[in-house]
């Protein structure tokens, strides 16, 4: 006979826990990586080091003006002009790996609205404090991986802290460029995540097999 896995429940194996850490490293990836002088770092829109310079441009202007503040608004801005960036989809796929197929379309669906709304949260929380006069960026020529798949790397310094290092690993979905990693000094945010969302699985079968 035949061993029925059970379905992942997002809600059982506590998949906004599962987010916290990597929701924080690209949100301060975000906040961290404002071009001083965008001008003179012109890109084409076929690069996909566009999509990152133009959300980081988009990113310095709305920090420098009082909407900032406004919860509303900072909202407003991060689900309409960064979080449209982002591979959802991609990303949740690759975290959670085969077991996808002992997920249910309501499954799948709730574990990535959570990690977008995460997302979300985490860039609010960052953004409305991003203090952009004391931040510069310096970007190195995108690497390719294919015809559809792209790394664009940034150097990041500020007084108070020693440089970090970003790469934004992207994926090409038709004419434009979507993000689906961000690793901040060697630390990417999605293994982070399949690693807790392997071992929060592991202990959630464990609960289910105490149960017969």
């Amino acid at each position: 006979m035949m061993t029925q896995h059970p379905q992942i429940k997002p809600g059982k194996i506590q998949v906004l826990r599962l987010f916290s850490f990597a929701a924080l490293l690209l949100a301060s990836s975000w906040s961290f990586a404002a071009p001083s002088n965008p001008s003179s770092q012109t890109v084409t829109p076929a690069d996909p080091a566009y999509v990152i310079k133009t959300a980081l441009t988009k990113i310095t202007s709305f920090s420098s003006n009082s909407d900032k503040i406004n919860p509303i608004k900072l909202r407003g801005f991060i689900e309409n002009e960064i979080i449209p960036h982002f591979d959802f989809n991609n990303m949740s796929h690759w975290i959670t790996g085969r077991y996808a197929r002992n997920m249910t379309k309501e499954d799948k669906a709730d574990f990535q609205r959570n990690l977008r709304e995460t997302f979300l949260s985490s860039l609010s929380k960052h953004l409305g404090s991003f203090d952009a006069k004391n931040t510069r960026v310096r970007f190195s020529p995108a690497r390719y991986r294919g015809q559809a798949e792209a790394f664009v790397s940034a150097r990041i310094y500020r007084p108070d802290t020693l440089p970090v290092n970003l790469e934004f690993r992207m994926r090409r979905d038709e004419d434009d460029w979507k993000i689906i990693d961000v690793k901040a000094n060697g630390s990417s945010a999605v293994i982070y995540y399949r690693r807790h969302f392997m071992s929060q699985l592991r202990q959630f079968q464990r609960q289910q097999r105490s149960y017969y």
